[in-house]
């Protein structure tokens, strides 16, 4: 009587291969929350792609530039109090209020006097895109 293969060395390469896949996933970096790497760009005056999670402190009005209308917003992302600038043009309104907990993925420029968080909606070909997270949606 012949045997039949067993199902096992195919079901461990393919765990073996998920494992593999989620190993070089972990390690293209994410967009894990990094409030340190905000304070680090700007202790250095440096723009950098910043994934950070702070409270909402105050609701600005909305600007409306030549890259249209703006959702302002100030955000302490640990203890540094920045603008967020979210263009209503290319993503949602985000439903916001003050005390609000948000994570915010987008280009942090440390302008003296005025840090701002910008670029937080989807890619358009001139930016990596980026996205505003609150009570689990996500914003871009």
């Amino acid at each position: 009587m012949a045997r039949l293969p067993s199902a096992r060395p195919a079901r461990a390469v393919a765990c073996a291969l998920a494992a593999a896949w989620l190993g070089l996933l972990s390690a293209c970096g994410g967009t894990a929350v990094d409030n340190a790497a905000l304070r680090s760009a700007l202790a250095a005056a440096q723009t950098a792609e910043v994934t950070v999670q702070g409270r909402v402190v105050e609701l600005l009005p909305d600007s409306h530039g030549a890259d249209g209308p703006h959702q302002r917003f100030k955000l302490d992302v640990a203890g540094v109090v920045v603008e967020v600038d979210h263009n209503l043009t290319l993503a949602p309104r985000v439903p916001l209020a003050d005390g609000a907990t948000v994570t915010v993925h987008g280009e942090f420029v440390p302008d003296p006097g005025h840090p701002v968080i910008h670029y937080t909606h989807h890619a358009t070909g001139r930016h990596e895109g980026g996205w505003i997270e609150l009570l689990g949606a996500t914003y871009s």
